[in-house]
């Protein structure tokens, strides 16, 4: 009785939230920060998911508690498909977007009855890799730096209200040549229950640096970035701004890593970049500035030799993208603001070599537990490894049925996570989980 008094709440409460219209953008908070984007929210909205003959994409939901779950794909205005599932967590369900929908682009709504949880989707085919957190905010204006249009890259701005509502959106564009106008984009009308691609491409080719702002004038949307390069792509969504971002991985072997880095503000700001190595051998120090209202993109390959993260520290907020590559492979992930003790992995372990990235910029010992997930709950035994201070370290693993990973640690750390497959990489950031 218990349970189903739960689906009846939760499928009453799924029809009353995307019924509604959306919420007014001047009531939406001006700036989300990354550390609030996926922490402890009753939804979560994905922009990005790709389903064809050749390539799938699988939603995760993870929980830390029992909750029901309620998958929506919204399509030309209306409600498509829903599918819902309980979950006795701790646990993540991972749904197969063919075995729903198998029509090119669809987006979804991920929500949650109760307790601390996160979404993610990993999308995965012949030479194409790529993973991401699924946004639990709302924002009024939406910060996406790291694009490049350069030969051999495709670039897509994915804007996506799942809402009833129009939403309208004035969408900024900046480059290494400065602001870019482009009159198509000043008003950008998405219509209720659904989405609009923008191929950035077309209208700004062979650009090294693109950094997007979305603006929201009325109702909302979610946007994400799409990078293709080769067969393989990279997907991002959600900068808020932050005068610190951890990247616990930057290069994981191989790979040209770049940091973009975007200031949409009036006034210069001075940025330092720290490297942290899995060795602990002493890594160059970065150091600038970047003029107001404008972005860079920083080549940080000759930081160190080897793999390595990256904190950034700024004298003013800005948003942050790391981006690596090698003409084949590409993967992009935003960056994390805040260090915590517990995390929530979405999408870890659904497919090939999936490494954990576990940062301590601290000042002591930590030692880290992890554990995998899959819909039934927990797989194995938990593992536990000691990461010394002012070090990354790397956990390789091929863990069989997994669909997420929870981690917890003695002191604060910073998580992100890759996985490899048939020569493609990914990269994404974990979610800190409620009460940090």
């Amino acid at each position: 009785m218990k349970r189903m008094l739960s689906l009846l709440l939760v499928a009453a409460l799924g029809v009353l939230a995307w019924a509604l219209p959306a919420p007014e953008a001047e009531e939406s908070p001006t700036i989300v920060p990354r550390a609030v984007v996926a922490v402890a929210s009753n939804h979560s909205t994905c922009p990005w998911a790709f389903s064809d003959g050749a390539i799938d994409t699988f939603f995760v939901a993870q929980t830390d508690e029992d909750a029901d779950l309620r998958f929506t794909f919204p399509v030309g205005g209306k409600v498509r498909k829903t599918v819902e599932e309980p979950q006795i967590g701790p646990a993540a369900t991972a749904l197969s977007l063919a075995a729903v929908l198998n029509q090119g682009v669809s987006p979804a709504v991920v929500e949650f009855s109760s307790g601390s949880s996160a979404a993610g989707i990993v999308e995965t085919g012949e030479g194409v890799l790529a993973a991401d957190v699924c946004p639990s905010a709302l924002s009024k204006i939406w910060h996406l730096p790291g694009g490049s249009t350069l030969e051999g890259q495709t670039l897509r701005l994915v804007l996506f209200n799942p809402y009833s509502d129009d939403a309208r959106a004035s969408v900024a564009v900046t480059s290494e040549a400065g602001f870019e106008p482009i009159p198509e984009l000043e008003s950008v009308t998405v219509a209720g229950r659904s989405w609009k691609v923008i191929d950035l491409g077309k209208l700004l080719p062979l650009r090294e640096s693109i950094s997007v702002a979305v603006d929201m004038k009325q109702g909302v949307v979610t946007p994400a970035m799409v990078l293709s390069e080769g067969d393989d792509q990279a997907v991002w969504t959600n900068e808020g701004q932050a005068d610190q971002w951890d990247f616990p991985v930057a290069d994981a072997g191989g790979l040209t890593p770049r940091l973009s880095i975007s200031n949409d503000g009036a006034t210069p700001v001075d940025y330092e970049i720290d490297g942290y190595s899995t060795t602990g051998a002493e890594i160059a120090l970065l150091t600038g500035t970047i003029d107001g209202r404008s972005q860079v993109q920083l080549d940080v390959s000759g930081l160190a030799e080897g793999v390595f993260g990256l904190r950034l520290r700024t004298s003013g907020p800005v948003a942050a993208t790391l981006i690596a590559d090698d003409g084949v492979r590409v993967a992009a992930t935003a960056g994390v603001t805040v260090s915590a003790t517990r995390w929530m992995l979405p999408g870890f372990g659904l497919a090939g070599v999936s490494t954990l990235w576990v940062m301590n910029a601290g000042a002591e010992t930590t030692t880290v537990t992890y554990r995998f997930l899959d819909a039934g709950g927990a797989l194995g035994e938990v593992e536990k490894v000691a990461v010394l201070p002012g070090r990354v370290l790397a956990v390789p693993t091929v863990p069989i049925g997994a669909s997420a990973l929870v981690v917890e640690s003695s002191y604060p750390i910073s998580v992100a996570w890759t996985m490899e497959r048939d020569g493609a990489i990914a990269y994404a950031s974990a979610v800190p989980m409620a009460g940090q």
